[in-house]
């Protein structure tokens, strides 16, 4: 691929200074969307991008290929992100006491001496600095690295113990603590050493093979003078990832302490702000929660069309009553169902962090509570990383404020935690919905089928699954507008139905989801006025309802029934755009 800049690139290497300027301006206005969805403050983005450009300046000869060039800046805005991340907070995740007793570290002491590794790692040579930055302050592998700057391990190796053993001796010099060491004499000029002290790196890194280990063990039994000078490394790597704050999180790990903290909770109250971004201005829904265990939840809110609703689960049995619509409606869900619903905040976690990377980014304020800052990316095809930023309550592990960030760096979507209570005893009356005496509930839970969990499918199971060719947007081809997500709703019966999302490539939230099934589905309100709409559709045509939600990121839904099957249409999308939608469905073999 080409970079569109491939021209000013050229001209910039070979010295044109106007050129420079003019890839400047191009590069300048991403630089600093992206420096910002990553930092969250204006100032410290624009540090950031200050910080980089200079090193674009100063290193554009280093560039290899001129289509990577996009990719090569992006990085170096990380970069320069994460040592003001790292390296500028208060605060680190994560440790003890003990850590700071071992390596000999006052906690007072953390946030001079953090500053100074900041300042040693701006004398690192650009490609020490780059590999350095990517695996002690990111969490990067080294065979990631590698990957991603082409080049050999070895070289990745090479670069990081060059960069650490500089790094080690600025340090040293900076807390006058340089001592003779009398065991063996390591300097960059003593090959052996130097030989030794990469092993040694290579061995507390990780890097080695079983057979490589299990020989450099058995050789560290054979020379005991190795073993000081082995804890000597050792202990700067834990100094080093101490003033880094460098820690990697599996979702599993993080799972894993949220439901050991919240083991503890026995009921909660939180009233949550929930803003959507997309295209044109922000729309905002409040809800109030209530949860206490084992299984009980209360969800009030106001819907712009379905006015005040109340939804009270018990276990698997879901009582919702609109109170504008007059109408109380009684069914089953599946416990899978509610898992994939995110009802419990460990289940949305769950969600956010299922195959994204994540790293803690340190401690901050939200509310007046302390919160662990947690970053969450997930890589699009040919886009970049789609950004989440997390902070929970360090104390609960209870997500306080949610941001998700499109691979444009433009925010999609906010939840905000505006009150939160935790375990104040909640009367049992509150997971009793009281009915006024004219609603009658429609009682579906003695209906056969139960509405089941949504299982992922590839396009060939769902041609198998309904037994025929479905309907697909057009726009969802390989070389369309949107990338397609297929989905199977499942009900106790065996019957199923088909939901596909399409996305933008690159943002977070569906723009469209059509749905077919051979089973009515929609559950529109009836009591709320639906618009009749006639379209043509399969070559025939049809009658449907349309029923304005105005609420993002479905600001509509059209329903309708041909032949056996039903369907629905809905989506950021007025009445116009979403039959402008159906006339692109098709029978489409391949996307």
């Amino acid at each position: 691929m080409i970079d569109q800049n491939a021209g000013l690139i050229k001209k910039a290497l070979a010295g044109d200074l106007v050129a420079w300027e003019s890839l400047l301006t191009a590069v300048y206005p991403p630089a600093l969307r992206q420096a910002r969805a990553l930092l969250r403050d204006k100032n410290l983005a624009e540090d950031a991008v200050q910080n980089a450009l200079l090193k674009m300046h100063t290193h554009l000869h280093s560039l290899v290929e001129i289509a990577a060039f996009s990719t090569w800046w992006r990085r170096i805005v990380t970069n320069e992100v994460y040592m003001i991340l790292r390296l500028k907070q208060r605060d680190t995740p994560g440790l003890n006491e003990g850590i700071f007793q071992h390596i000999g570290l006052a906690e007072d002491e953390l946030v001079v001496l953090r500053c100074e590794l900041a300042r040693a790692l701006q004398l690192l040579p650009f490609d020490q600095q780059q590999v350095v930055i990517d695996v002690d302050l990111v969490g990067v592998s080294l065979l990631e690295v590698a990957g991603r700057n082409q080049i050999p391990i070895g070289t990745v190796k090479s670069r990081l113990f060059r960069a650490r053993e500089r790094l080690k001796h600025e340090l040293e010099e900076f807390r006058e603590e340089r001592k003779e060491q009398k065991t063996m004499d390591i300097t960059l000029d003593n090959t052996s050493a130097r030989n030794l002290t990469s092993l040694f790196y290579n061995y507390l890194d990780g890097t080695m093979n079983g057979a490589e280990r299990a020989k450099f063990e058995l050789d560290l039994v054979g020379h005991p003078e190795w073993e000081k000078e082995l804890r000597r490394h050792k202990d700067f790597l834990t100094l080093l990832h101490t003033l880094t704050g460098k820690m990697t999180l599996t979702s599993a790990e993080i799972m894993e302490k949220i439901q050991t903290v919240t083991a503890k909770i026995t009921d909660y109250e939180q009233v949550v702000d929930d803003t959507r971004f997309e295209q044109g201005s922000p729309q905002t829904l409040t809800t109030h929660t209530w949860f206490q265990t084992p299984d009980l939840y209360r969800i009030e809110s106001h819907h712009p069309v379905m006015g005040e609703v109340v939804v009270v689960f018990r276990g698997v049995e879901v009582l919702t009553y609109m109170k504008d619509a007059k109408q109380a409606v009684k069914t089953k869900v599946s416990e899978e169902l509610k898992e994939q619903m995110g009802l419990d905040f460990t289940d949305s976690l769950k969600l956010m962090a299922a195959d994204k990377d994540s790293r803690p980014l340190g401690t901050e304020y939200v509310s007046g509570r302390p919160a662990l800052h947690l970053q969450f990316n997930q890589k699009v095809n040919g886009k970049g990383d789609m950004v989440t930023h997390l902070w929970m309550d360090k104390d609960t592990w209870m997500p306080l404020v949610t941001e998700l960030y499109n691979t444009d760096h433009e925010l999609a979507q906010r939840k905000v935690v505006r009150e939160l209570r935790l375990n104040q005893g909640l009367p049992d009356e509150l997971f009793n919905i009281l009915l006024p005496p004219d609603i009658e509930v429609q009682d579906k839970t003695m209906d056969k089928d139960i509405v089941q969990s949504l299982e992922e499918i590839t396009l060939q199971e769902v041609q198998k699954r309904l037994g025929e060719q479905p309907y697909l947007s057009e726009e969802g081809k390989a070389d369309g507008v949107y990338q397609a997500k297929y989905q199977w709703l499942k009900m106790t019966s065996g019957e199923g139905g088909l939901l596909t999302q399409y996305f933008v490539p690159g943002n977070p939230l569906p723009k469209l989801t059509v749905t077919q099934a051979k089973f009515a589905h929609a559950n529109l309100p009836p009591q709320i006025p639906l618009i009749p709409v006639n379209f043509d559709f399969a070559g025939s045509k049809v009658e449907g309802s349309y029923l304005e939600i105005s609420r993002k990121p479905i600001m509509g839904i059209i329903v309708w029934n041909h032949t056996d099957y039903y369907y629905t249409v809905s989506g950021d999308f007025d009445q116009k755009g979403l039959l402008l939608a159906i006339s692109k469905l098709s029978l489409t073999r391949s996307h």
